[in-house]
């Protein structure tokens, strides 16, 4: 029994050195500029047609392998807003809403309505009001954020303000701002 006993204790030992010897470092960055190019849209393609519609910004193969998601402390997203027409609409609170979520099958269908996509199943990595407005510092200081791994898409609502019928993605950075700071007060 003692031997059973030692050799179950070897095998899990051996395993666990294996199992850790096998898995590649995580690799800390100061801060992941998203390429917008990589990205399947920057822009809704149709107007926003009621009130709290998604734009969905799908993440899948934009980042790179093994990141240490837990270094960054701050997520900056920088947007544009649009009338129906195409003109520009300059930011101010209560127009667009986001959430940062890990896995985007995860979201309840239809999620219009002010739903928050991914809260109530433990989905969201980061939620922000106000995006672009004075209530906001996604935009320039960037918010803070605690991420367990890698975020797997975006979600943009507009309001039940009737203006915003556009948003367009113009910056994504993840950053750890004790090492970078970079932003604008």
């Amino acid at each position: 029994m003692k031997k059973l006993g030692v050799i179950l204790a070897i095998l899990l030992a051996v395993t666990l050195v294996a199992g850790c010897a096998s898995a590649p470092p995580r690799v800390q960055m100061d801060q992941l500029i998203v390429d917008l190019s990589l990205l399947p849209a920057t822009r809704n393609a149709e107007p926003y047609a009621r009130s709290w519609a998604d734009f969905i910004i799908n993440f899948e193969g934009v980042f790179p392998e093994n990141v240490d998601w837990g270094y960054f402390n701050r997520f900056r997203l920088v947007l544009q807003f649009f009338d129906a027409n195409g003109r520009p609409i300059e930011g101010d609170n209560d127009l667009v809403m986001m959430t940062l979520v890990y896995d985007l099958s995860k979201l309840e269908a239809p999620l219009g309505r002010g739903g928050d996509p991914g809260l109530n199943v433990g989905n969201a990595a980061q939620k922000q009001f106000n995006l672009m407005g004075s209530w906001s510092n996604v935009h320039t200081r960037g918010c803070m954020i605690m991420l367990t791994g890698a975020p797997g898409g975006l979600v943009l609502q507009n309001t039940s303000n009737p203006l915003v019928k556009f948003v367009e993605v113009k910056e994504i950075i993840f950053y750890n701002d004790e090492v970078v700071l970079t932003y604008e007060d």
